[in-house]
This record gives structure tokens, sequence and C-alpha cells, in this order.
């Protein structure tokens, strides 16, 4: 591995690591802090570098660390092997204080219970869960988008009805569970409950052909400014249709090769520099509303695998 000193210029140094997969190891004097690996890891370096600012373990991390090891892998599946056989061998102070997940969030599906579509930080409670989504702000903007395109609610409020009922933004489905307000529309939980089935848990329910083709339409009729504000809804979609994809497959994802065992979308098994590991797998029972999440700390190396495999069936 190549080693580097970080202790005069670390903001230098992080940037500097080449582009594709990378495995990194900082260093104190004496010992391994934390390891971990990348597609591009010195924008991920220099983002944990800025949040040192106000995560106190980070800090810890850059105040002690003196040297940056890395290497360039081959391919993600190496470069993962190499993160957890390396954190078996040398367990680097910080490998599991340090939370690259923690961040990462839910999204929570009740057609029966105000706010009926929500944001959530786990996924213990009773909601119909999906994800774990790796950007809030992604989750944020696909419900600003599937709201104004199905009318379905996204409430930004602790209280109902709001303006965007109003506005007729919303079809005012929280109406049905007041018994105050009265309205001429007849509003029908149990069909939003197929709504949000069909929207958010269903990978080809049609919407994003649906854009596609109004997108299609204005640039036919020349009106292209119309048709670039669709683009980032057609990027909105198609990210969520992916991850949908992703979540429907990981768990029952297993395969064997001479270097690799996967099972459960995680890995088991791995020979790294001729030396075969075994690594514990997460075995969690997952409940009925879970069929489409799956745990916060193993999201990362579930979607390197099902990536991995994904290319290398369409190689």
């Amino acid at each position: 591995m190549i080693c580097r000193d970080i202790s005069k210029d670390i903001v230098r140094e992080l940037k500097s690591l080449p582009q594709g997969w990378v495995f990194y190891a900082l260093k104190s004097d004496t010992e391994y802090l934390y390891a971990g690996i990348g597609k591009g890891a010195g924008k991920k370096l220099h983002g944990y570098w800025l949040r040192a600012q106000e995560d106190r373990l980070l800090a810890e991390v850059f105040e002690q660390a003196r040297t940056l090891e890395y290497c360039v892998m081959p391919d993600s599946m190496q470069a993962l092997a190499k993160l957890k056989s390396f954190a078996m061998e040398h367990h680097p102070l910080y490998q599991h204080r340090i939370y690259p997940w923690a961040e990462y969030v839910y999204l929570g599906l009740d057609s029966h219970r105000f706010p009926f579509v929500g944001i959530q930080q786990y996924s213990n409670d009773d909601w119909q869960y999906i994800g774990p989504f790796q950007s809030r702000f992604f989750l944020v903007d696909l419900l600003d988008s599937l709201s104004r395109i199905v009318k379905l609610p996204f409430c930004e409020t602790g209280t109902f009805p709001c303006d965007k009922f109003d506005r007729e933004i919303c079809r005012g489905w929280c109406l049905a569970l007041s018994t105050t307000e009265e309205t001429e529309l007849e509003h029908d939980l149990d069909k939003l409950d197929i709504l949000l089935s069909e929207t958010f848990m269903h990978p080809q329910n049609g919407i994003l052909e649906m854009v596609q083709k109004e997108r299609d339409a204005y640039y036919d009729d020349l009106e292209f400014a119309k048709a670039d504000l669709l683009d980032d809804e057609i990027k909105l979609l198609s990210g969520y249709r992916e991850w949908l994809n992703f979540l429907y497959v990981i768990k029952d994802l297993s395969w064997e090769t001479d270097e690799f065992r996967i099972e459960r979308g995680q890995l088991a098994q791995a020979t790294v520099d001729g030396k075969r590991y075994d690594f514990p797998i997460d075995k969690a029972e997952y409940r009925d509303n879970e069929k489409l999440a799956i745990p916060l700390s193993i999201t990362d190396e579930m979607k390197i695998i099902y990536d991995y495999f994904k290319e290398r069936a369409n190689a």
C-alpha cells in the first residue's frame, strides 16, 4: 500500500486520492484508527473531515491521524473484501464507532395514520417501511414530486388540513380522519392504501413512463424549456425505481465463486491475498412491514454487492 504523511496538509492529501475503487486506512503513530473504501474515496474522506467540525468521533480520528495508507482496487467486490479482512485483522480503533449510515432514512407508509407518508429514522414501529435511503434530500424531493404528479399526501405540517388542499395540490385524504370537517369529496382510506402501495412499492407502476411521455411531447412541440423541467423528475423517478429493484432482490441474493461467497446479500466469505476469511452476516428476521426494508448498518455493503452482481449479469 501507498503511505502518505497527512500531518502537514491533510486536505490536500485527502483530495489527491486516485479515482476508481480505493481502499484506505487512517493511522496514528501507533495504531490504525479507521478504514474504508469508496469510488472517489478522496471526496468521501474530505466530507468526513468537514463533518469533523461537528462530529466528536471524527474530530478525534483526524486529530490523531498521522498517515494515510491506500491502494487502488480492481473492482468494488475486491475492495469490500479488502476492507472486511483488514478490519478483522487490525481492529481499527474507531471502526465500529463511526457510522457512515447515520444520516440514512426510511420511507414510512400508513394509509390510516396521519401524515400517511413520512421520513423515519428507524424501522422499529408499525409503519410500512421502505429503505433505507442514503440521502434524506433525495427522499424529500421524491415525495414532493410524487405528491404533485399523483396528488398523494406529503404533509409538511403537524396539523391538517393544510393549505395544499386549498390549493388543490392534495386531494385532502386527511379529512377522512377528521370528525369535524365536512366535504363533498368521498375519502376512502382503503383506496389510499392501494394508491400508496402502487406508487411507492411497485417499480413498474407507469409513473416514470407517463412523465417521460409528457417530456417527449414537449420536445416534439419544440417547448424545450418545459421539457427540460421534467428532466429532474425523470432522474428522481428512475433513481427510486432502481433503488426499489435493489430492495426487492438483495435479501435473497446468494452466489459463490472461487473468490467469494455471498449469502443473504452479504459477503460471507472471501479470499484476500491468498488467505480465506469467513465473515459474520446479519441474519435479521424481517416483519411483514419490513419486506422492502434492510438494516441501516449493512446497506452500503448490500448495494455494492447488488451493483457488482448487476454489472456482471449485464456484461
